[in-house]
């Protein structure tokens, strides 16, 4: 099992097209990464409950805005991981940089 960084968790995000973060939210993730990560060792699991659950929180002010985004980020980060079949991938002994390497995933939407 790869050891992976707050680094690799950041590049999940840019990979799933999840870039509307804040400078602030990149500098608590790259703080926090070794506390989340540390209880699973699980690079998806890490990077998604840092995204989804923690940074609104912490960056945010707490409030029913910070809720709503959680649950927002939750749904979508999901979806993009389903769709991207990225922890499959990792999963079947794809390395991240083998996945990395052709760029971020294309979503198309329906209208």
């Amino acid at each position: 099992m790869a050891d992976y960084t707050a680094e690799h968790g950041l590049q999940v995000l840019t990979y799933l097209g999840l870039t509307c973060i804040s400078d602030k939210e990149k500098e608590v993730f790259k703080e926090k990464w070794d506390q989340f990560y540390g209880g699973s060792s699980d690079l998806i699991r890490t990077t998604w409950t840092l995204y989804a659950e923690a940074l609104p929180f912490i960056c945010g002010d707490g409030d029913r805005d910070s809720f709503l985004l959680a649950q927002f980020r939750d749904s979508d980060f999901g979806k993009r991981v389903e769709a991207t079949e990225l922890e499959e991938k990792l999963k079947q002994g794809v390395t991240l940089e083998e996945i990395l390497k052709k760029g971020p995933h294309k979503f198309y939407i329906r209208y």
